[in-house]
């Protein structure tokens, strides 16, 4: 096989001499992408299309050109074919029938008609070699029936940033086979009590749990983190001054500062959709309201008035809305409104109470997610459609699952639930499969899904 991989590293020097010549190239943190194939119209995917079928994804193991490469290779493959099985896009062919379409394979040209026996529509194919301590991978994507190829790419960065690169690959493949905007280079926060000390600190993670580590130290109550539009501050509530206060940190600046504090406590912040604007619940008035600032703080306008406990705002994608918990009717209820305060209306009726909504960000999907108590039973999860009316139940009885966050594609959520023993961090996706725990150490609650890079209004 020596000789095909040597004729295949030849050919890629050839096609990424040529690519150089007329393709793209872009640098992003730390990272050098080269086009080595100009996007297709996309009319090829049009021809995959089946009703009820879903588009069929091969992704052999990447292969590994030089013997420094091996280990980056291998998390590239495990971590690109994580990613695809998550977005749950695609009906992955499973690895053991590659055998047959590659046997016959030249690594310069996939033989499509193999590919296509075993049932494959696209073909992805890679390669990954270190070359003076960088770490290169070329992707190629094929449209089977079609028999071209319709993308390919050549990512440089550090020799140790494997998994950050199979990340944007697995990004790329979405965006290039199906239009389709990843949330694999996306970040969860969180807040955690594994250091004991009666403390909670504020978290980030991955998207797929990898990667964890504290933002705040201070030995004190910090909560409910949420991202800001651009991904590069977090809002959360401390109580390390005594009273719940909300503060912001620069993750990238190494700062912070704080919005709210001294009048009341202040609990659950929500960015508006534009990052200039925070909603937030206060007690400054005397009782539980909500209330919006500007995202310094400034400007403060109170939008509830009601004896009762009004709490947990959320944002519609569109900034003109905001849902809430309120009481005001005997039970906590979901309930939204106006900027302004006003065209109140009850969202949910169903369930003895609800709690934390979360509007979906999608521009498909006109929903909100949040936790609902049944009858007597422990909280679950429940969605409310607003085209149908109607409310889908994707947690069933297995411990209390609260706090559910969309993610920015609106695909997938994230919530906490006990089924495990202890209040852990799982996603899953808007239908309620693909279950995956992300924490296990220590109560880990209030999770926040951080924004796509450059998708920020």
């Amino acid at each position: 096989m020596k000789h095909l991989f040597k004729a295949f590293t030849i050919v890629s020097a050839i096609a990424f001499a040529a690519a150089y010549l007329s393709g793209s190239v872009h640098s992003s943190a730390g990272f050098q992408e080269q086009t080595l194939a100009q996007p297709s119209s996309g009319d090829w995917f049009l021809n995959l299309e089946r009703p009820g079928r879903s588009v069929a994804m091969a992704i052999p193991d990447f292969e590994i050109l030089t013997s420094d490469a091996t280990e980056p290779g291998k998390t590239i493959t495990e971590v690109v074919w994580n990613d695809m099985d998550f977005a749950s896009v695609y009906r992955l062919v499973p690895k053991r029938n590659y055998s047959i379409a590659q046997a016959s394979s030249d690594p310069r040209k996939p033989d499509f008609y193999q590919w296509e026996s075993i049932g494959a529509d696209i073909l992805v194919r890679g390669v990954v070699e270190a070359r003076e301590g960088r770490l290169i991978s070329e992707v190629r994507i094929y449209a089977i029936l079609a028999q071209e190829m319709v993308f390919g790419k050549r990512y440089e960065g550090p020799l140790t940033a494997s998994r950050r690169m199979a990340h944007r690959i697995a990004d790329d493949i979405l965006l290039q086979a199906g239009n389709y905007r990843g949330i694999n280079q996306t970040k969860l926060a969180f807040a955690s009590d594994r250091r004991g000390e009666n403390s909670k600190e504020i978290y980030i993670m991955d998207y797929d749990g990898f990667g964890q580590k504290p933002i705040t130290a201070n030995r004190s109550l910090n909560l409910t983190p949420t991202w800001s539009p651009d991904g590069q501050a977090l809002a959360y509530i401390s109580y390390r001054t005594g009273t719940p206060s909300l503060f912001r940190a620069f993750l990238y600046e190494g700062r912070g500062d704080t919005i709210a504090t001294g009048e009341g406590m202040t609990f659950s912040p929500a960015w508006s959709p534009d990052g200039k604007q925070i909603a937030f619940t206060s007690t400054r008035d005397g009782n539980s309201e909500i209330y919006i600032a500007n995202a310094d703080g400034g400007n403060v306008r109170r939008l509830t008035h009601h004896p009762q406990i009004d709490t947990s705002p959320c944002w519609s994608p569109t900034g003109t809305e905001i849902a809430f918990t309120s009481d005001r009717t005997g039970a906590p209820q979901i309930y939204a409104m106006d900027t302004e305060g006003l065209n109140l209306r009850r969202i949910s009726y169903q369930g003895s109470y609800n709690d934390g909504p979360s509007w979906s960000p999608s521009r498909e999907y006109s929903e909100i997610a949040f936790a609902s108590r049944i009858e007597r039973g422990p909280f679950d999860i429940v969605v409310y459609d607003f085209q149908t009316n109607q409310i889908r139940q994707l947690t069933t009885g297995r411990g209390s699952n609260e706090s559910p966050e969309w993610s920015p594609n609106g695909l997938h959520l994230v919530f906490t639930t006990t089924r495990t023993g202890s209040s852990q961090v799982f996603t899953m996706n808007r239908d309620g499969s693909n279950l995956r725990q992300l924490t296990r150490d220590g109560n880990n609650t209030t999770p926040n899904w951080g924004p796509i890079a450059g998708q920020d209004s």
